[in-house]
């Protein structure tokens, strides 16, 4: 039996900004160490005094004034983890949040950050436990969910093989630690409850195309989001679909369709999304300027000035998230609704760090983590 088959107990106007990284950028970017990623709860410099949990701040705070994170932090949760297992307390505001959709999809502000992962694992592993969730839609090709099913289901093949094989060229991004984390954990909850299975399933496309061409995205997304729907109906579950911001969001770039915003026509309220944001941190790319040249970690610092995140970096010392349809009349609902220089990294940099985005039309719940790590790239998965 191969080790990883064992699971161990467990375009919308916007101010200008400068960027501080990718095209553009005043500051240069280099390859970093590989150090730990930062785990659990962070805090972050100049941050308000108080936790956002909920509870109105003082009466004398900048809210007052017309401080939109301030504002926002009335309606904000703090995340006590970004680490499957523990206590769940402080999920009870997003089970409420999904309220009961049938297809539930959560983001990732960049491909190659291991919070983002670790964060949907803690999800998904508590819409299944309590929430009757039987279903992981993954943004990978259907040959790959089709053996990976499999594999979850009844233990068929290797799950190392089955990554290394399947994970490669441009889905190599998800042959990291986390996600075979993610799907070792499905294997065991399938062998201890065998009348209650979970399931997996790739809804991307089994051929190549140019992500650069706008007809192809728009291809992509329909096909991702029929695809889904039509797990989601052959399997009679309720599916959490696991994507980049991008292809999760209700709105698109300057308004063109995105596989969230289909999915939302089709399924109106069944539909639910979650998108990230972060302050500063790692992540794995593909380095622009050395083509052939294996993945990479990248480190980006604080947030531009007028970029959306230097508004959420101050709105809870804590990792929080917020329900955007809840935002309080005001302050917070006005800025939730304009558009925002808000970060959206792909596989590649650098690149166009920033993109103005209305995070209301775009996502129901916003999930802020103040510092991320790069995943952990699995040995062999380079190419």
């Amino acid at each position: 039996m191969k080790s990883d088959d064992v699971y161990p107990s467990c375009e919308i106007e916007a101010p200008a900004i400068s960027p501080r990284h990718g095209p553009g950028a005043t500051v240069a970017l280099g390859l970093v160490p590989d150090p730990p990623p930062a785990r659990g709860t962070a805090t972050v410099t100049g941050a308000p005094g108080w936790v956002a949990t909920g509870a109105a701040p003082p009466k004398d705070s900048a809210a007052a004034r017309g401080d939109p994170a301030a504002a926002l932090a009335h309606s904000a949760h703090a995340l006590g983890s970004t680490l499957p297992g523990g206590s769940e307390a402080d999920l009870r505001a997003f089970d409420t949040m999904i309220g009961g959709a049938d297809v539930v999809g959560v983001g990732e502000a960049t491909h190659g950050s291991s919070e983002f992962c670790t964060v949907k694992h803690r999800l998904f592993r508590h819409l299944v436990e309590h929430r009757g969730f039987r279903s992981l839609v993954l943004a990978v090709h259907r040959d790959a969910g089709v053996r990976l099913d499999a594999w979850v289901l009844h233990g068929t093949g290797h799950l190392r093989t089955i990554m290394d094989e399947e994970f490669r060229a441009g889905d190599s991004a998800w042959n990291t630690t986390e996600t075979r984390d993610l799907l070792r954990w499905m294997r065991v909850w399938n062998v201890r409850r065998p009348d209650s299975p979970v399931r997996v399933a790739g809804n991307g496309l089994d051929c190549a195309f140019d992500i650069a061409d706008e007809a192809a995205r728009r291809y992509r997304d329909r096909v991702a989001a029929d695809y889904t729907l039509w797990w989601q109906r052959h399997t009679g579950t309720r599916v959490f679909l696991s994507a980049h911001n991008a292809q999760i969001a209700g709105e698109g770039r300057a308004g063109t369709g995105t596989q969230g915003r289909i999915l939302r026509e089709r399924l109106g309220a069944r539909y639910v999304n979650a998108g990230f944001t972060f302050g500063q941190g790692s992540f794995n790319a593909i380095d622009q300027n050395a083509p052939g040249a294996p993945w990479r970690r990248f480190t980006i610092g604080p947030p531009a000035t007028r970029a959306g995140e230097d508004v959420l970096e101050r709105v809870s010392r804590r990792d929080w998230y917020l329900d955007t349809r809840a935002a309080a009349p005001g302050v917070a609902h006005d800025w939730i609704e304009a558009a925002h220089p808000i970060r959206s990294l792909g596989v590649v940099w650098p690149c166009d760090e920033y993109e103005n985005t209305r995070l209301r039309a775009s996502y129901d719940i916003l999930i802020h983590l103040h510092h991320i790590g790069a995943t952990h790239r699995r040995a062999g998965n380079s190419t």
